[in-house]
């Protein structure tokens, strides 16, 4: 059976992950002579986000009915992601994690202990509701006002103050047993001015990461609802446009490194030509080159390797090192020596872009530039979305037919979807499976996929 697989996940539980990525002392004892303070890209420290808690939980303030903006400033969300990033690393041994006002205070670039504080205190008052599926026997967990995050305070003999906290139970269980989720830049949220950002960047950030992206798009008044802003009186798209929307977007554009955005709208063609939905496309994400699994290298392949080199005269200056074979070799899906006998080929043919990249900087900033390049040449193995007759949803483990029953098949019978043919959808899951006919296009399913992440695990093309 042939089959292209886009969306495949390998089925690895957040406990076995380390949830952060990078030294995160890189946040906290900041460089003023780097460009805007933070690490280069590949150094600087991401955490973990499962998709689950970007698409099943909801903020709340501490009144009933608040929104997160109501409760939580841009520099109270920063302060939520430190302190989860902080958490992730010790979450599998501990449920009580420590901070020091100290790195807090650093990570946020403040000075004043009472201001701390006050964010701290601000954060305490924000609750969260959920409703999370669990992957191990299918059972749901909905929790509808458990405050977000319980805090004291610690002080040393010597003085040294601590922020000490702990999550609740089921968002921890949550956090270190789904296997899908996104990674964010730890730099950019206290860079944020605007209190609304970090709720649309967790979602742009979570697209980011998928090879179909299609444009993500609201009416202007779900957008504002995504992003927790209410309105008192009429809503107007230029006020929420001026307010709301272009500082979140610019914020975004400033300080996020790991992908692009771009944006449009659409008008409607009577007076005034309102705005009917604003839509949003994010760029693939950018994977630094240690983010790739090393591929095997026995004794054998590493004497092929420095004899491809020899022969082909490439310098160690100009070849790149064993780990980054390794990696390059996992990312392109070829060995070590196919890659260092392409590698070489290039030097040794004179390839302009290669030439000109070890002349102007590192080596190793060639080598990734050309290894991006190849990620991206195309090949005649995949099977076209258009060829394909059927297409294969796998689902998470916990899934069942009854689940497929109460959630999916109502979905797939309600969604819009919009091709002239129709293709079979099969929906598979551990012990069963039900087939659909649906006359979807490959965005159609894209799209469903972004609002089943959290519980679609594979995604096939097949003839």
């Amino acid at each position: 059976m042939d089959a292209q697989h886009y969306a495949t996940r390998r089925h690895v539980a957040g406990s076995d992950r380390r949830g952060v990525r990078g030294d995160l002392r890189l946040v906290i004892d900041h460089n003023e002579d780097l460009e805007d303070g933070r690490p280069s890209v590949d150094r600087e420290p991401t955490l973990e986000r499962p998709a689950v808690l970007i698409h099943s939980v909801r903020y709340y303030g501490e009144r009933e009915g608040n929104t997160p903006a109501e409760a939580m400033t841009a520099s109270v969300a920063a302060l939520y992601q430190f302190l989860m990033a902080s958490a992730r690393l010790s979450m599998k041994d501990n449920t009580e994690h420590q901070v020091s006002f100290a790195d807090a205070k650093a990570y946020l670039k403040i000075e004043k202990t009472s201001r701390l504080l006050e964010q701290v205190d601000a954060l305490a008052k924000v609750w969260v509701s959920y409703d999370f599926l669990s992957t191990e026997d299918g059972s749901r967990r909905i929790g509808r006002r458990v405050q977000l995050i319980q805090f004291e305070e610690d002080v040393s003999p010597t003085g040294v103050r601590s922020i000490v906290f702990s999550l609740h139970p089921s968002v921890r269980k949550v956090i270190l047993g789904y296997g899908a989720y996104t990674h964010l830049e730890l730099g950019a949220f206290p860079k944020f001015s605007s209190k609304y950002t970090w709720r649309l960047y967790e979602k742009l950030a979570l697209m980011a990461g998928r090879d179909m992206r299609p444009p993500m798009i609201w009416t202007p008044e779900e957008l504002a609802e995504e992003l927790g802003c209410r309105w008192s009186g009429e809503f107007k798209f230029s006020n929420f446009e001026a307010r709301v929307l272009l500082p979140v977007l610019n914020d975004i554009q400033r300080h996020v490194r790991r992908f692009s955005i771009s944006w449009s709208y659409d008008r409607a063609d009577t007076r005034g030509r309102p705005v009917t939905a604003v839509k949003i496309v994010v760029g693939r994400s950018v994977k630094t080159a240690d983010e790739f699994e090393k591929s095997n290298l026995t004794k054998k392949d590493r004497g092929l390797v420095r004899n491809i080199a020899a022969k082909a005269m490439v310098d160690d200056q100009q070849m790149p090192g064993e780990d980054a074979l390794r990696r390059a070799a996992t990312r392109l899906g070829k060995t070590a020596t196919e890659i260092a006998i392409s590698w070489t080929n290039a030097i040794t043919e004179g390839d302009a872009a290669v030439i000109h990249d070890l002349e102007n900087g590192s080596q190793s900033e060639a080598f990734e530039t050309w290894i991006q390049k190849e990620e991206w040449t195309p090949t005649d193995e995949d099977i076209a979305f258009d060829t394909a007759s059927r297409i294969l949803f796998g689902l998470a483990g916990g899934s069942d037919a009854a689940e497929v029953e109460s959630v999916f098949a109502p979905a797939v019978g309600s969604f819009r979807w919009t091709a002239a043919k129709t293709k079979t959808l099969r929906l598979q899951w551990f012990g069963g499976h039900r087939d659909f006919e649906v006359a979807a296009t490959q965005t159609d399913i894209a799209l469903f996929v972004r609002d089943f992440d959290d519980i679609i695990e594979t995604v096939e093309f097949l003839k």
